[in-house]
């Protein structure tokens, strides 16, 4: 049901500061359409994976200094597969600018995203 990972988001305490680096120092190429100044910084990668410099996740209490994300096809079609598996699930399905994602928990107090491409019109 997992496409690929799609998406790695790096918690950081300065976004200027974090783009910066992975521009100028890491050659980078900051995605300005994707990005809003000094709240989000994206990267698309040559092979299509995206890094993005956040300053924390839109679930509460969740603090871990990632957020990553497993791209599938159906959304709510892995929800409830990993719900009937006994995944302990963070948030249920539900849209953000980025697409349609839910968190989960893993046996090691990891939180992850799935996520669906936002649909076009």
């Amino acid at each position: 049901m997992i496409q690929q990972m799609a998406w790695l988001g790096l918690v950081v305490k300065d976004i200027p500061t974090a783009t910066e680096f992975y521009t100028q120092k890491l050659g980078l190429r900051l995605d300005e359409k994707e990005s809003i100044p000094n709240i989000y910084s994206q990267f698309t990668t040559e092979g299509g994976a995206i890094l993005g410099l956040i300053n924390g996740f839109e679930q509460e209490g969740v603090t871990q200094p990632f957020d990553t994300a497993f791209m599938v096809a159906d959304v709510d079609a892995a929800y409830a597969q990993y719900q009937t598996a006994g995944v302990e699930m963070v948030s249920e399905p539900h849209d953000m600018p980025f697409g349609r994602t839910f968190l989960f928990r893993t046996p090691d107090n990891h939180i992850l995203r799935v996520l669906g491409r936002p649909l076009t019109n």
